[in-house]
């Protein structure tokens, strides 16, 4: 008998309610909504029988209920007060992680003041190796004196990107907390990985997974009690030429994610996280980056924001750090 993920049974239930507003538009003429409708219904059927990508149709998320509490625009630099290396130690330190390097060489950024993170192979503080590069802002890290970090409770956080080019590349927008490491967790409540956006490594053209995202719950620790709730893949608009936002609001009921501020799902998977946590950027590398010829390959970030509730906001600052 075949098994089906939480996923797949949530996108055949929204099926009915597709047809319904399908429908709508056909009889009030509504043409271009009623092609999108009907695409996203053939979509839906695919992604409950064959675990297939779906375009965006949520509800539109209403920024003018938040305030921003906290930014990085990029602006020809990071904030070092913010930033660190993630598994890295120092501005200078390089560590493997995975099939790469990770080295704040990787590091750079355009004309127009835009964070880039580049992989690329070449001869480096490791010899003649793959390099890439990961950042984060873990209150925890004190690597400069003046380092405070940032880690918020509760809220809507968002990045706009454009995404690297070619296999064996996992750009990533996440937020975690040091309490995933610990061997005995709360489900997700004393701690969790939120991943905002992850995309597949095969980079095929051919593929219905091409220029799609996906977000990640994982809970527990990353021991043997690890458990995690992929919540499907969803496109996003031409994301290796164009930038988009990608979005996660996270409140006392669960998550909501967003692609250009349209939900795309939602879920309360392990029990809702109740600890503050911070923010990383990152790139990850597998085998697959031998495949790659479109090195050296950016992820470029016009921005990283954190938002909260107004209500929230005036009842209880956002801001934790410097531990």
């Amino acid at each position: 008998m075949m098994k089906f993920a939480t996923r797949q049974i949530r996108a055949v239930r929204e099926i009915p309610k597709m047809i319904e507003k399908t429908l709508r538009y056909f009889f009030t003429f509504k043409w271009k909504a009623f092609a999108a409708s009907f695409l996203v219904v053939f979509q839906l059927l695919g992604a409950f029988l064959f675990d297939t990508p779906i375009t965006p149709h949520g509800e539109k998320l209403d920024l003018s209920k938040f305030e921003l509490v906290w930014q990085d625009d990029f602006d020809h630099g990071f904030d070092e007060k913010t930033w660190e290396g993630h598994y890295v130690y120092s501005a200078n330190d390089t560590q493997k992680r995975d099939t790469a390097y990770w080295n704040r060489d990787q590091v750079s950024f355009t004309d127009d003041g835009c964070l880039k993170l580049t992989v690329e192979y070449r001869d480096g503080a490791a010899g003649m190796q793959y390099y890439s590069y990961g950042m984060d802002t873990n209150p925890s890290k004190h690597y400069i004196k003046e380092y405070e970090g940032y880690e918020q409770l509760y809220g809507y956080f968002e990045t706009r990107c454009i995404l690297p080019k070619g296999p064996g590349i996992n750009p990533a927008f996440w937020l975690l907390t040091d309490g995933m490491w610990a061997d005995d967790t709360d489900g997700g409540v004393s701690g969790c990985e939120i991943d905002v956006f992850e995309t597949d490594t095969d980079f095929n053209k051919r593929s219905p997974f091409f220029n799609t995202v996906y977000h990640t719950i994982h809970i527990d620790s990353y021991e043997e009690a690890h458990r995690s709730e992929m919540l499907g893949s969803y496109y996003a608009d031409d994301p290796y030429n164009k930038f988009n936002t990608y979005g996660v609001l996270w409140d006392k009921d669960g998550y909501v994610f967003y692609i250009n501020g349209v939900e795309t799902a939602r879920t309360s998977f392990g029990g809702v996280c109740e600890v503050p946590l911070y923010l990383i950027l990152s790139l990850g590398v597998n085998d697959r980056i031998k495949e790659n010829t479109f090195l050296p390959s950016s992820m470029v970030v016009d921005y990283v924001k954190a938002y909260q509730p107004v209500s929230d906001r005036q009842a209880e600052p956002a801001r934790k750090s410097g531990r």
